[in-house]
């Protein structure tokens, strides 16, 4: 085989600045001659400079002219020339230009099953996301049926708790109407307790200074009488020891006088101390109405406090439940808007999913067949 450099007529060499193409060729056929394949690398590593952008097109066109120039049919090649050929070189070439023509065959068998692999992987691939594409879309299509239907029942609740919460509000409504006529009605019977208790206190006060008064009376009088009665008695007894002489005879009826007076005494200390004892007694009933009036004062108090207390208290639940029913509306609107959203998301994952659907397998072999 002849360099390039001596066929320069028939293979012009092609380069730039840099190494020129004749050097490619010389390195090419020196690997050649030593039983190597020559590459980009190889050639590079002979020459000792050059790129591989640069190397790579001069070894191509080095390789197409190869066949031509083994079997001595070249346009540019004469007989001569081609005998000139060592019989090595051309052996070489020819078994490395077999070699390598079956190891291209070989690749491109490899290449071709790998494509009809990879292309019945793709097939089945797409048969398995269409039918995973039909099973989401299934599920899609019950899941926005479910969201329907929870959607509806959200908003049914959503009336029906308003319409309770309508009751609730009206009957706590009556409730405390109730209540404010109870605490009215409770605080008139207390006002109507205080003012009959303070009749009481005033009319047991003069029924009281009454009794104090007759008392005072009672007991004047019967000192009065006890004084008018030693009165007598002293004067009796001047006149018995004066005319002890001479009334000897009427000394047994002055005794018998004297046991009148003494026992009219009695009498009257009896009678007083039976009106003192009606004045006491007068004294305690005014003291058990006036421990009786405080008893029913204590108690409409009680009431009255009872009935403010069911009024805070019958407020108090009245507030609970409705921050309890405007709770349960906050939530169940959460819900709704919650339910909502979750359906706007499926049907745009539905959207996106029916926009990127792959061909069918109709589709896909139509497209094999005009490939």
């Amino acid at each position: 085989m002849e360099s390039p450099s001596s066929n320069a007529s028939t293979f012009p060499p092609r380069g730039g600045r840099g190494i020129q193409e004749a050097q490619v060729w010389e390195a090419a056929d020196a690997l050649l001659h030593e039983g190597l394949r020559p590459t980009i690398e190889r050639v590079r590593q002979k020459i000792g400079s050059g790129s591989p952008n640069t190397v790579s097109p001069m070894l191509e066109r080095w390789f197409a002219t190869l066949g031509k120039r083994l079997d001595g049919h070249g346009a540019n090649l004469t007989d001569g020339e081609a005998h000139q050929l060592p019989l090595g070189i051309v052996q070489a070439a020819k078994l490395f230009w077999e070699t390598a023509r079956r190891e291209a065959d070989q690749v491109q068998v490899q290449k071709t099953e790998a494509a009809r692999r990879e292309i019945e992987l793709q097939r089945e691939a797409l048969a398995q996301k269409e039918s995973e594409l039909t099973q989401r879309e299934t599920s899609f299509e019950q899941a926005r049926v479910a969201l329907d239907e929870a959607m509806a029942s959200s908003r049914q609740a959503v009336t029906a708790m308003e319409a309770q919460m309508h009751t609730q509000q009206q009957e706590s409504a009556r409730l405390l109407s109730d209540a404010e006529a109870e605490v009215r009605r409770l605080r008139k019977a207390f006002d109507e307790a205080v003012a009959g208790k303070e009749a009481l206190r005033e009319k047991a006060a003069m029924e009281l200074g009454a009794a104090q008064r007759d008392a005072r009376e009672a007991e004047q009088r019967h000192v009065a009488h006890e004084r008018r009665l030693l009165a007598d008695v002293d004067r009796e007894r001047v006149a018995a020891r004066q005319a002890a002489a001479d009334l000897a005879k009427e000394q047994k009826a002055r005794a018998v006088d004297l046991d009148s007076a003494r026992a009219a005494q009695e009498a009257a200390q009896q009678a007083l101390q039976a009106e003192k004892a009606a004045h006491r007694d007068a004294a305690a009933a005014w003291s058990r109405q006036q421990q009786e009036g405080q008893v029913e004062l204590a108690t409409l108090r009680e009431r009255a406090a009872g009935a403010e207390q069911r009024a805070a208290d019958l407020a108090a639940q009245l507030e609970r439940q409705q921050g309890q029913a405007e709770r349960e509306i906050a939530q169940l609107r959460d819900s709704q808007a919650a339910t909502a959203a979750a359906l706007r998301q499926l049907e745009a994952r539905r959207s996106d999913d029916g926009g990127a659907k792959p061909p069918t397998g109709r589709a896909a072999a139509k497209g094999k067949k005009t490939t």
